[in-house]
């Protein structure tokens, strides 16, 4: 089995440190062929990669392409390090081949202004399930290899805060707002990594540090509250080094910390004087009775030993692999002619203009397959040229395509051709045929919003909530609907 693995190198990086921990892991079985690609899409490359695996460095545009062409010749493609969707779906999504990628959190618990580009991901590998398994999430890790210092949790002072932050992060609260947290001199000590100031009593800077362990291995709570989160893999720093985290309950970080049995979540919107209070009554609760404190160290330390250890996660991957068929032979091995074949091929390394797609649609035979290209190629006319697009829908019969993507389409093409009731059938349609993917519950609402029909939109927004549980990104939109303003 070939499998490419796919870092991508951002301005802050991260990449040493994983392929320093899971690569040569991953690595071992002699029946598994690695590849691996450095792909430069921020900053520069500062450090040289040792690695045993026959390597590539990527850098600008042209990357995108020459990662999908080596992942046509794998079996897998494990992305890494992924800080924008964007590169994901850029790079691998028309490949024929499962992918896996350790993005951190379920899709639910990604920001909401991700959603545009994480959904189609997620309705891409769906569409294409005979020949595309779906995206398989496996998070990031640490190696764990002593238990944490659980001895510091004791009734002497002073208690210590640790706040590690980025200035490319913003941040709702920064843990110096706070200070001083205590008029008592002594009682309280604030460590601040990763930024400069002021150092006063209680209160120190330390700057850029490259190793930060000493300070979680110190500190008895880790306070982190940035406006968003993906995951907070300073978290699982925390855990492993019995650093109690105070969280905002936003993104990743609601998945990693249970409220009072591994750390503390406080409610995004809590005002500052309510989360000052908050930290106060921790620390007089914790003077009180530290051993209580100890306990909810150590409940993080067993999580993160048995859900994001590096062992527990090579294993995962390793049991992932096994259980993954090979699936990027030609089309045609599956069932599909050459000729489909070779439009798939075409159509996604992206060389493939709307009058070819016409042409070769046309050509071919089977109902399915033809009905499957002139989709394709209607996408390919929109939205610059919706006429087109509606010609290319119309060589399609219902019967062969009972599909959402067709529907979707057709509302595309039916919406910028103004056909506006037709359009609203059709997204209704999407959701008959899909009521779990957000997508069309989104569109539609937003459709009835600029009909000005807020009561529908809401309805919509909710009946998606009813069918598939509570959502962040549905929330977040409701919540931008200004009733007031279509009153």
């Amino acid at each position: 089995m070939k499998i490419l693995h796919v870092f991508f190198y951002m301005k802050t990086g991260g990449v040493e440190r994983s392929i320093t921990r899971m690569l040569p892991r991953l690595h071992n079985p002699p029946d598994l062929e690695m590849r691996l690609i450095l792909a430069v899409a921020g900053g520069e490359l500062l450090d040289e990669i040792e690695s045993d695996v026959p390597t590539k460095v990527l850098h600008g545009k042209d990357m995108f392409r020459q990662i999908h062409e080596e992942a046509l010749e794998c079996d897998v493609v494990h992305v890494h390090t992924i800080n924008d969707m964007r590169l994901l779906l850029d790079a691998v999504a028309w490949a024929p081949v499962p992918v896996i990628e350790n993005i951190r959190t379920p899709i639910e618990s990604q920001a909401p202004q991700l959603s545009d580009c994480l959904v189609p991901i997620a309705d891409y590998i769906s569409e294409w399930q005979s020949i595309t398994a779906p995206i398989k999430v496996i998070p990031d890790a640490l190696p764990v290899t002593s238990s944490p210092p659980l001895d510091k949790f004791n009734s002497q002072t002073p208690v210590y805060f640790l706040e590690v932050a980025r200035p490319d992060k913003e941040r709702t609260y920064n843990l110096d707002d706070f200070y001083p947290l205590f008029n008592e001199p002594g009682l309280v000590h604030i460590d601040i990594v990763g930024s400069d100031g002021e150092n006063k009593p209680g209160l120190t800077y330390h700057g850029l540090q490259k190793d930060t362990r000493p300070f979680f291995q110190k500190a008895h709570f880790h306070f982190n509250a940035p406006e968003f989160e993906a995951f907070g893999l300073t978290i699982l720093e925390a855990y492993r080094d019995g650093a109690i985290p105070i969280a905002q309950n936003t993104g990743g970080l609601r998945d990693l910390v249970t409220n009072e049995k591994t750390g503390y979540l406080f409610k995004e919107g809590m005002n500052f004087a309510e989360v000052k209070a908050m930290l106060r009554k921790i620390v007089r609760e914790y003077l009180k009775t530290p051993g209580k404190f100890a306990e909810i160290a150590s409940q993080g330390y067993n999580q993160l030993k048995q859900n994001y250890s590096i062992e527990s996660c090579v294993q995962s991957y390793r049991e992932l692999y096994k259980n993954i068929q090979r699936k990027n032979r030609p089309v045609w091995d599956q069932g599909w002619s050459p000729e489909f074949g070779a439009f798939y091929d075409l159509f996604g390394l992206k060389r493939l203009s709307p009058e070819m797609a016409i042409s070769l649609s046309s050509q071919l035979r089977d109902p399915q397959e033809r009905a499957m290209a002139f989709l394709r190629s209607a996408q390919l006319f929109l939205p610059a040229s919706p006429q087109k697009a509606s010609e290319c829908l119309g060589q399609i019969t219902e019967e062969p395509l009972d599909t959402y993507d067709f529907y979707f389409a057709r509302h595309e093409t039916d919406y910028l051709l103004g056909n506006l009731n037709s359009a609203e059938a059709n997204l209704c349609r999407c959701i008959e045929k899909a009521p779990e993917r957000m997508e069309p519950y989104i569109t539609l609402a937003d459709f009835l919003l600029q009909r000005r029909d807020v009561k529908k939109a809401l309805d919509v927004l909710i009946s998606f909530q009813k069918q598939n549980g509570p959502s962040q990104v549905i929330d977040s939109f409701i919540q931008k609907i200004d009733t007031n303003a279509f009153q």
